[in-house]
């Protein structure tokens, strides 16, 4: 089976948006992701419309959005608009809320609201009518199941998500003890629904870069190390398979993240001594056939999805590296 890849695209350059997307799809890039954060990047719903109308095979969809900042009424009619553009290829991607909520002054949601924010949405689009706080909510035109997934990082998210989730991204590493301790969670949870983990569509997520060497590829990710391991390690360290000599930097790399930075964050992996931590366990960098190789040790690891998130100034760069060389090479 070949190894997929998704890839999540924030910007703030429509033209070069379309062109992008365009280019991903037609390179056999099977999920489009579109990143939500108002305070930092163009609206999320416009590039999932943009993305479903300028693609032909590639999945879309948000990446992530939450319960805190749209209605669940708002969200279901939104996601399925883009499905009525792209049908048979939108997805729902949740999670709890990050930059977006905080850059509104905002918390992000607890599991038990995330949960009742997915039920309120299949039921909008299933049966057109749901509750939300208490008060009735309609949709009245869908009549449909759009996969719903889920962003996750700790245990009690991925038990969660392997019980609910039609799509699950883990955000949790890719060396082998973390891909082992993830599946479990999912499993667990998938038990729980009296399914198994097979019945889930799951995404493994990485931090993903091709340069001439290991060094070169890292530097630009840096600030997205910093960002994945403050998703990570936000709600502390319990069941996330953190090294003690890493405990105590992983719970700082928590506490001075900056959600306005998001990925500007660069400075801190390298002051807490966590760069080639961080690297290890989330990142696919180096030259091609480097990039190449440990691509392929992860899907012999039963890894065969990845989905990288880039706010790279040269990411069109990354784009052409991805389509010319490696996707032919592993699929």
């Amino acid at each position: 089976m070949p190894v997929k890849m998704g890839v999540a695209i924030v910007s703030n350059d429509v033209r070069e948006y379309i062109q992008q997307v365009r280019m991903l799809d037609e390179a056999g890039v099977a999920m489009i992701g579109c990143g939500d954060s108002q305070a930092l990047y163009h609206e999320q719903m416009i590039r999932c419309a943009l993305a479903a109308e300028h693609t032909q095979r590639a999945r879309v969809g948000t990446w992530i959005t939450n319960p805190v900042m749209r209605h669940p009424a708002v969200t279901a009619a939104a996601i399925a608009t883009v499905d009525d553009l792209a049908p048979g290829r939108a997805f729902l991607g949740v999670g709890t809320g990050d930059s977006t909520v905080y850059n509104a002054g905002l918390k992000p949601a607890n599991l038990k609201t995330l949960e009742r924010f997915i039920n309120t949405v299949r039921e909008l689009h299933q049966d057109g009518e749901s509750q939300w706080e208490g008060n009735p909510c309609y949709l009245t035109w869908a009549d449909r199941r759009i996969p719903i997934g889920m962003a996750v990082s700790g245990p009690k998210a991925m038990r969660m998500a392997g019980r609910m989730a039609d799509i699950v991204w883990v955000c949790f590493g890719i060396q082998e003890d973390e891909i082992r301790i993830a599946k479990e969670y999912l499993s667990e949870g998938a038990k729980e629904a009296g399914r198994s983990i097979d019945d889930i569509d799951v995404w493994w997520m990485v931090q993903f870069n091709i340069a001439e060497s290991r060094e070169a590829a890292l530097e630009p990710l840096i600030a997205n190390l910093a960002t994945s391991g403050h998703i990570i390690f936000r709600y502390g360290l319990d069941g996330k398979a953190v090294p003690p000599e890493h405990q105590q930097g992983a719970n700082d790399l928590a506490r001075l993240y900056q959600p306005l930075k998001h990925f500007g964050n660069s400075d801190l992996p390298g002051e807490l001594g966590l760069t080639d931590y961080l690297a290890d366990r989330l990142a696919i960098v180096g030259n091609t056939e480097e990039v190449i190789h440990r691509i392929k040790t992860l899907e012999s690891q039963g890894v065969d999805k990845l989905f990288f998130y880039t706010a790279l100034p040269d990411k069109q760069r990354l784009f052409n590296q991805l389509a010319e060389e490696v996707l032919p090479a592993i699929s």
